[in-house]
């Protein structure tokens, strides 16, 4: 399992010189609306995902008196020592491990695989199919080793497709992208279905100790006709798609739904029923991550409190201490029920920790 141990951050946001000395369990860190809590975790997320989860445009995270940002990480995995760096300019950017080149954002989510749990992931409930296919083609990724070549392949052949339409090719040069299209399109569906399968199971076992009353379903939309086979979908549709001047059909199209009792959740749960199944939902793709690669996620937990009641606050937290993931929890308060789990308390104040106590 990897555990952060310690982190300096520079050029991110408002925190500039910040190091953070972390516990190998419960991180809670608190301070006032602005203080740079967010931030932090921004920064953490930065270590596993390559990216941020608030913005995709760099130059809106880099101070504005800085060039870049750069995280210099401290790692502790299977009891050896490694020292992670990330250096984002607006247009560029480098990623090393112990002094030697990352060669994609793949091997960084292997070596410090990062989960959250904010207010964004009401996304996967209210907001387009996009947020839900990130969210599950990135347990996939953990989850099935071809995913993630399968996934290039289709990304390619998608790319060359739509490219060719754009620039009017004529069919017959089209047509040679419909098999691979095809082909990796019918593998990704089916992981897809496997991978549902299981995280549907996981997720009604983790919703009903968190208290949901009903039983979940996940619908999934495979992005082209049930009855159809691709290639030729691609084929008989052409002249339409050359007037879109894109694909129309395919996985890039999916969907997933959640519902209950027959009814999507968006419109019948309400914001607090809707935290307690993300939460459990996120609790359910880390378990099978965990259950994949042998290592559970790093836990980001954005504002406990928010939409949660004590009671479940308490049970979330009793699942994600039980796993023995290395865990970062904020709050605007430091009063936050950690009982007798082992943990460390920071305070943030203006992008600096002022304090900081066990």
């Amino acid at each position: 399992m990897t555990t952060i141990s310690r982190l300096h951050i520079s050029g991110l946001r408002n925190l500039d010189g910040l190091e953070l000395h972390a516990h190998p369990h419960i991180n809670h860190i608190h301070g006032a609306n602005g203080a740079g809590k967010t931030a932090l975790l921004e920064a953490l997320y930065i270590l596993g995902r390559g990216r941020s989860f608030r913005s995709s445009k760099t130059r809106h995270i880099i101070s504005h008196d800085h060039d870049y940002y750069r995280l210099i990480a401290h790692l502790e995995r299977n009891g050896d020592q490694h020292l992670l760096g990330i250096e984002r300019h607006a247009n560029a950017h480098q990623i090393r491990l112990d002094g030697e080149d990352l060669k994609s954002l793949g091997d960084l989510a292997s070596l410090v695989p990062i989960q959250i749990i904010n207010s964004d992931h009401f996304s996967l409930i209210d907001q387009g199919p996009e947020h839900r296919r990130r969210f599950i083609d990135f347990g996939l990724f953990y989850h099935d080793a071809n995913f993630l070549p399968q996934w290039q392949r289709y990304q390619h052949a998608l790319k060359s497709r739509n490219a060719a339409l754009r620039d009017g090719w004529a069919n017959q040069h089209i047509r040679p992208w419909h098999a691979m299209l095809d082909s990796t399109a019918n593998h990704i569906d089916q992981m897809r279905h496997d991978y549902l399968t299981q995280l549907e199971a996981a997720l009604n076992g983790f919703h009903a100790k968190l208290g949901g009353l009903q039983t979940i379903t996940i619908h999934y939309q495979r992005g082209w006709h049930q009855d159809k086979n691709l290639r030729e979908l691609l084929d008989d549709n052409l002249d339409r798609d050359r007037l879109l001047k894109h694909t129309r059909d395919g996985i890039h199209r999916a969907d997933l739904r959640f519902h209950s009792d027959g009814h999507d959740i968006a419109h019948h749960y309400s914001r607090g029923q809707q935290k307690t199944l993300i939460s459990a939902l996120i609790l359910a793709q880390a378990r099978l991550i965990a259950e994949a690669s042998g290592q559970h996620p790093i836990m980001l937990v954005d504002d406990l409190a928010a939409e949660l009641d004590p009671e479940r606050q308490n049970l979330l937290l009793n699942f994600l201490y039980d796993s023995g993931a290395q865990l970062f929890i904020t709050s605007i308060t430091p009063d936050l029920d950690l009982g007798q789990r082992d943990h460390h308390i920071l305070h943030l104040d203006n992008g600096r920790i002022i304090s900081d106590a066990s």
